[in-house]
C-alpha cells in the first residue's frame, strides 16, 4: 500500500513539473527556428549528401529537367531563360536552344538521340512537347499548343509511347491530368483527369505501375494499369502524402524506388516499390539555406549515380548548379534495350 502512495505522488510531482515546465508561452528557443531543418520522422531516414557536380550559372533562374544520352552527355533546362543546355563528357557547358515564347520545362531522350521536350509558354497559357536534334535542329512538333495541355514532366513506356503530366490548374480549379502519346506521336489518350497540377511522372520496372505526383494537393497516385491508357478497376490511390514544400519531379530505379526532388526543401526523398520512404539525399549547402529549389534529377546510365538540378532562392541573387550523389540501385533500361 506505501508503494502505491509513493509511485502517486511521484507522479503527481512529475506532471506538475511538466506543467511548470511548459510555460505560458510559446518560445522559439525551444522549438525549430530554423525553416531548413529537417524535422522527425524524415531526419531519421537513412542520408546521402549530394556534393556539387557543376555550377551552370550565377544568375538567378530555375534549372529542370536534367536527361543523360547514351553519349554520356548531361541535358538540362535553363526555365527562367527558355533555354536547353548541354554539359558534355568533359562538363564543358553550352546552349543548345533558346526560345522566346516557351520555357521548357524536362527532356526524354528517344532511341535515335532525339530530344524530346516539354515546354510552357512564359505566360503560362499554353504548352507543347516537340522532338530536335541534340544541336538544336530539326524541330518537329509532337504535341502542339492548340491542345490546352502545359505538359510538365514525361515517361517513356516500353513501347516508346509517352506519359506526361498536364500542370493546369490548381487546388480550387482541377484542370490537370495525365496522358498518353502512342509511340507514333498520332493519337493523345487521357489517364487520369481532374487534378490541381501534374507534376513529377515515373513508371514501375515493370511498367504496370504509374506513378504520379500532384503538385498542388502534395500527393503521390499510384496507378495499377490494366492496359496503356486504362486504370484497372480498384487500381488508383494516393499512396503518399508530402510535408512541407512541394514535391516535384521524380525518377524510378531498377528496383522500383522513386526519387522525388522536394521543391524549397534542397533534397530528394525516397520512397521504396510500396512508398514507403527509405532514404534521402540532401544537397550540400541545404543547412545553411542554399541550394533549396531542388527540382528534378537524372541518372546516369548503368550507373546508381543520380544527377540533381537546383536553383538558389530568388533573393539570394545568386544561380544554381547540378549536384551528384548514388541511389539505392542502379538506372532502369532505356525502353529500346530489353
Amino acid at each position: 500500500m506505501n508503494n502505491k502512495r509513493i509511485i502517486f505522488s511521484t507522479l503527481l510531482f512529475l506532471s506538475s513539473t511538466i506543467q511548470v515546465m511548459a510555460g505560458p508561452m510559446l518560445d522559439y528557443k525551444n522549438s525549430v527556428i530554423n525553416p531548413e531543418k529537417i524535422t522527425f520522422p524524415e531526419n531519421k531516414l537513412q542520408t546521402a549528401q549530394a556534393k556539387m557536380w557543376k555550377v551552370i550559372t550565377d544568375n538567378t533562374t530555375l534549372l529542370e529537367g536534367p536527361a543523360f544520352d547514351m553519349l554520356g552527355n548531361l541535358y538540362l533546362t535553363d526555365i527562367y531563360h527558355g533555354e536547353v543546355l548541354k554539359v558534355n563528357k568533359e562538363k564543358q557547358l553550352s546552349v543548345v536552344l533558346r526560345s522566346k515564347d516557351f520555357s521548357p520545362s524536362s527532356i526524354l531522350i528517344s532511341k535515335n538521340n532525339k530530344l524530346i521536350i516539354a515546354a510552357v509558354s512564359f505566360d503560362g497559357t499554353k504548352g507543347k512537347i516537340f522532338s530536335m536534334n541534340p544541336d538544336g535542329s530539326d524541330i518537329r512538333t509532337i504535341v502542339s499548343s492548340d491542345k490546352g495541355f502545359k505538359p510538365n514532366d514525361m515517361v517513356f513506356d516500353e513501347w516508346g509511347g509517352i506519359y506526361f503530366t498536364d500542370a493546369s490548374g490548381n487546388s480550387g480549379n482541377l484542370t490537370g491530368g495525365v496522358y498518353y502519346i502512342s509511340s507514333d506521336f498520332k493519337s493523345i489518350s487521357p489517364v487520369l483527369k481532374n487534378i490541381s497540377g501534374g507534376n513529377g511522372i515515373a513508371l514501375s520496372p515493370d511498367g504496370k505501375t504509374l506513378w504520379v505526383i500532384e503538385f498542388s494537393a502534395g500527393v503521390l497516385h499510384r496507378l495499377i494499369m490494366q492496359d496503356k491508357t486504362h486504370i484497372r478497376a480498384f487500381g488508383e490511390n494516393i499512396a503518399y502524402r508530402f510535408n512541407g514544400l512541394a514535391a516535384d519531379s521524380m525518377k524510378a530505379d531498377s528496383d522500383g524506388n522513386l526519387y522525388i526532388a522536394m521543391h524549397g526543401q534542397g533534397r530528394v526523398v525516397v520512397l521504396n516499390k510500396n512508398a514507403v520512404p527509405i532514404g534521402q539525399i540532401i544537397l550540400d549547402g541545404q543547412d545553411k539555406g542554399y541550394y533549396l529549389r531542388s527540382t528534378n534529377l537524372a541518372f546516369r546510365p548503368g550507373t546508381r549515380e543520380v544527377y540533381i538540378v537546383s536553383s538558389n532562392d530568388e533573393e539570394l541573387n545568386t544561380g544554381g548548379g547540378v549536384f551528384k550523389s548514388y541511389a539505392f540501385a542502379p538506372s532502369l533500361k532505356p525502353y529500346w534495350i530489353k
